[in-house]
């Protein structure tokens, strides 16, 4: 039969039976009450007959859209093996695109906007001060367990002292090397000196960057780990090291009046040797403190107020803001108490680690390279939360809290990792839903395979999107892995059901060949404006500029396409 181009729609996906105009369709009560919604073209006839009122404009546009859908349901019907096939294969080809997808868990990628003022700032941070100022900051906080204590008391910061010297002494073994913290740590720059000797004691010596409030005290010096050795001199290490009497000492054997000049610059002075111990009991404790010989605990509050200096008094300065929180200060601005104590330990960067160490001789059997570089400071990071909780007894009167940039990378990844058990329960759940709300006791009427067979092809759409997105190119991150699989779970099954009532009700007066014609006729409208709704409002979404919710929206857009545009349709596939 030839195209009729009375017939709106006609010849598009092949050509349409006689009677879809020429003759009334078949009397129903939802005809009857619903004209436009179960035929439109019916409708728009009766008001140019003068039978009926009504808009004549929507209605042709629906008349033509419902023209549209029934020609392609009844070419469905026709094929209905084919669209499964090619439907299937596609759908599969697709998922197969999640065997590359990458998840995105850093925060400055997440959620930091593209060209903003922070991306800017970054951005001229990185260009302006170089590499050299990239270093990421391990934090152990101490609290006390009864809120308000004020933690500023010889014993709570003998507790913290413990708690930074296990975490200093945290070592890790990986490629066949042990690594420490004198290692990895990041430190301010290691001056070049010409006495070969010389310049290995100083490098062995210099102190890791370390913000703490027990560098107010002579304790400070256990944190470094550096040590070195010389002729007839003990091991010199920061706990007995006076750099001035060191360099008097060292001028009898060579000339050290660069390295001197530079010290007075940085206001190094006798290092920790001068200042007051914690504990003056400690038999440590040098006898160059001056709290040794009287033996009276130090005024806390007093030595800690202004801040603390590293062994660099110019240029090593840790604001009270960076050490002390909770502080409470009286009407003269003295400090009185505090709610926390913070210690920093600062390590270098992968790229800086491995710039350090790939001319050494040490590492060169492992093939050392930027990865080894970050695997090593993961490990550490890792180890160092692990043996900083574990550093205090249970039954002490304060807590230990640790974090390091590794931990919120954790947290983030774990957040991000798919879990398969959650996903697998809710879409099983749905199953059972879907399978239950639609058996009939007349068996005639009984759809839950049809809903088992939709619950799948939404799972398989689901897939198919996420798989497009991943070879588009678009990372995934926590919402996409998370959220997604139930949002468009929800939004997809809805379709099923009203796709399903609508087959069901359809009158036995209609010819089975146009049985699926003739639900897209009176569903596909809302079925297709739903979607394309979802799809624009998703879309603009895309416009939010945050890293994180922008690629969320065009992934759920793109499931959205795919669901939309094509799992609908092949509900009906299945079901015949």
């Amino acid at each position: 039969m030839a195209s009729d181009p009375r017939v709106p729609g006609s010849g598009v996906f092949g050509d349409l039976p006689p009677n879809y105009m020429r003759s009334p369709p078949p009397v129903n009560s939802d005809l009857l009450r619903r004209p436009s919604y179960c035929h439109a073209a019916f409708a728009l006839k009766q008001i140019s007959k003068g039978k009926a009122v009504g808009q004549k404009a929507p209605l042709w546009v629906r008349a033509r859209f419902q023209a549209l859908l029934f020609s392609l349901g009844c070419h469905i019907q026709r094929h209905c093996g084919k669209v499964l096939f090619i439907g299937l294969l596609v759908f599969g080809a697709l998922s197969v695109g999640l065997r590359v997808a990458a998840i995105e868990t850093d925060i400055e990628q997440l959620w930091v906007e593209a060209g903003s003022r922070v991306s800017r700032e970054l951005r001229y941070t990185k260009e302006k001060q170089g590499e050299e100022s990239v270093f990421t900051s391990q934090m152990l906080i101490q609290t006390p367990k009864q809120e308000g204590t004020n933690i500023l008391t010889q014993g709570a910061l003998l507790l913290h002292l413990e708690a930074a010297l296990s975490a200093s002494k945290v070592q890790v073994s990986l490629f066949g090397k042990s690594w420490d913290l004198n290692k990895i740590c990041y430190k301010s720059g290691v001056p070049i000196i010409e006495n070969v000797m010389i310049e290995r004691m100083i490098d062995k010596l210099f102190p890791c960057m370390i913000v703490t409030p027990l560098d107010c005290f002579w304790e400070g010096a256990k944190l470094q780990g550096g040590s070195a050795y010389l002729p007839g001199m003990p091991d010199i290490q920061w706990m007995n090291l006076d750099p001035l009497k060191l360099m008097e000492e060292l001028s009898q054997f060579t000339s050290l009046e660069g390295f001197r000049e530079m010290l007075d610059k940085a206001q190094v002075g006798h290092a920790y040797m001068n200042r007051p111990c914690l504990d003056p009991n400690d038999p440590e404790c040098p006898l160059s403190a001056p709290n040794k010989d009287l033996r009276e605990s130090p005024d806390i509050a007093g030595r800690l107020q202004g801040g603390c200096h590293g062994f660099s008094k110019k240029f090593m300065h840790w604001q009270e803001e960076l050490i002390l929180g909770g502080r409470v200060k009286d009407t003269q601005n003295a400090l009185q108490s505090a709610e926390a104590l913070q210690t920093m330990f600062l390590l270098m960067s992968p790229k800086q680690l491995y710039e350090h160490f790939k001319d050494d001789y040490e590492i060169h059997d492992i093939n050392w390279n930027e990865d080894k570089a970050t695997a090593i400071l993961e490990s550490w990071q890792r180890k160092f939360v692990e043996v900083a909780h574990g550093s205090i007894p249970q039954n002490s009167t304060s807590e230990i809290h640790a974090f390091s940039t590794t931990t919120l990378n954790d947290i983030m990844k774990s957040f991000s990792d798919i879990s398969v058990i959650r996903v697998a329960g809710g879409y099983l759940l749905m199953l059972a839903y879907a399978c239950v709300t639609m058996l009939r006791w007349d068996c005639a009427k009984s759809q839950g395979a049809v809903g088992l067979a939709g619950v799948l092809l939404v799972a398989l759409s689901v897939a198919a999107g996420l798989g497009l997105c991943s070879l588009l190119g678009l990372s995934f991150n926590a919402a996409t892995t998370q959220v997604l699989p139930f949002l468009a779970l929800g939004i997809g099954v809805d379709d099923m059901f009203l796709l399903a009532h609508s087959f069901t009700e359809t009158g036995i007066n209609i010819p089975f060949k146009e049985r699926t014609g003739d639900c897209l006729r009176r569903t596909g409208t809302s079925v297709a404006l739903t979607s394309i709704n979802n799809m624009i409002a998703f879309f603009m979404a895309a416009l939010v500029p945050i890293p994180a919710l922008r690629a969320f929206s065009l992934q759920v857009g793109r499931v959205e396409i795919i669901r939309g545009g094509c799992g609908s349709v092949y509900h009906w596939a299945v079901s015949l």
